[in-house]
């Protein structure tokens, strides 16, 4: 069977969490036997870097939109289609002739089937309106939300075959979806080679990463600093707690107490092994979020919400609750005992191996496959 994979960045193992994500999906389905070539985008704002060796990958560089209007038109026609610019579109065309269906992955991605035959699916990673508020109707970002929302309900309704990558994620589609779609769950997956195990058994450090741009993580991390960390503090006053990702410097928690705010760091995957425990209080956001999945595959434990935990199988490893009295308890327990730590991490790498590495995340994927091919 041969697959067109279509990506809205490149697969990295540094780069986005779609394109870290990425290196797993192609991984999982070259170990069901799939035929896979890839053709990832390079827009404006990608991050620099080239995909693993050997990986079956083409980056293809896309332009930012032309002009004010002819950008603002073509934002009416196709929300969220700045991937399917005509240079990028002809290529899918010409590889999608040689292949049995195309995967587009995110909805981004779902306008680059505009003139292909071939049967396509859209994997959905997220639902907009559950990570964005939509603000002030005169500010960027409550135009940003209508477009995504506006591109999302596109994407959802002009195809057969949706993917979704947790059951909550899954129900929202199938009740958005036209009569006689299909949906499929399938996790988001992490190439275990990619990822030692943290020694987990230095000074008790707690931490957290992520872009401080994206609502729901601000929060998250506001959240962490106004109200979880103190009493961690008072619990376990020797424990010191890393924040890292791009904006984080901004966010005016560079004199808390105990606290190192690292802004960008070179790589998460180092980041996490310096960790021994990923603190997580996300009030709002939808999907699996993929520095849980970083953690695990790090065999770092962690506590977090159930919005946090959304398409993970909690556990010793992965310990969920949104009482933020509990949760700091929770946090601290773990700092305070080195060997529950290790304890609970060796639980999270094998939930992870078990469940989120590449060959048994896609298996719901390749099931897929065959069924669109035969129908």
């Amino acid at each position: 069977m041969r697959v067109l994979v279509i990506l809205t960045q490149p697969p990295l193992a540094e780069g986005g969490a779609p394109g870290r994500t990425a290196i797993g999906l192609i991984r999982g389905l070259e170990a069901h036997g799939v035929d896979v070539h890839a053709l990832a985008a390079r827009q404006h704002f990608a991050l620099p870097g080239d995909p693993p060796p050997g990986l079956p990958v083409e980056v293809i560089p896309v332009a930012p939109p032309p002009g004010h209007m002819r950008a603002s038109l073509e934002r009416i026609r196709r929300p969220r289609g700045e991937v399917a610019r005509p240079e990028f579109l002809a290529h899918v065309r010409e590889l999608a002739a040689g292949a049995d269906l195309v995967h587009l992955e995110e909805t981004e991605t779902a306008w680059c089937d505009e003139g292909v035959a071939k049967p396509s699916l859209v994997h959905v990673h997220y639902l907009v309106r559950r990570d964005r508020p939509l603000g002030r109707p005169w500010r960027k970002e409550f135009r940003d939300t209508v477009e995504f929302a506006r591109g999302e309900r596109a994407a959802i309704r002009r195809h057969r075959y949706l993917v979704a990558s947790s059951p909550l994620v899954a129900d929202a589609l199938r009740a958005a979806a036209p009569p006689g779609a299909e949906v499929v769950h399938a996790p988001l997956a992490l190439d275990p080679d990619l990822y030692s195990v943290a020694p987990l058994d230095g000074p008790p450090v707690a931490g957290l990463i992520g872009t401080a741009a994206w609502p729901p993580t601000a929060a998250a991390m506001r959240r962490l600093m106004e109200t979880v960390w103190p009493r961690v503090r008072r619990l376990v006053p020797q424990a010191t707690l890393l924040v890292a990702g791009r904006g984080t410097e901004n966010l005016g928690f560079t004199h808390a107490d105990g606290v190192d705010v690292l802004g960008s760091v070179r790589s998460s995957r180092e980041f996490f092994r310096r960790l021994s425990v990923l603190l997580y209080p996300i009030e709002r956001g939808s999907g699996m979020k993929v520095k849980v999945l970083e953690a695990m595959a790090s065999g770092v434990p962690i506590v977090t919400t159930p919005a946090g935990a959304e398409g993970v199988e909690p556990g010793d490893g992965v310990v969920v609750g949104d009482d933020w009295t509990r949760f700091a308890e929770a946090g601290a327990a773990i700092l305070g005992d080195s060997e529950s730590r290790i304890r609970r991490g060796a639980a999270a790498r094998a939930t992870f191996e078990l469940r989120y590495t590449p060959r048994p995340a896609t298996a719901p994927l390749v099931e897929l496959y065959e069924r669109m091919v035969t129908a």
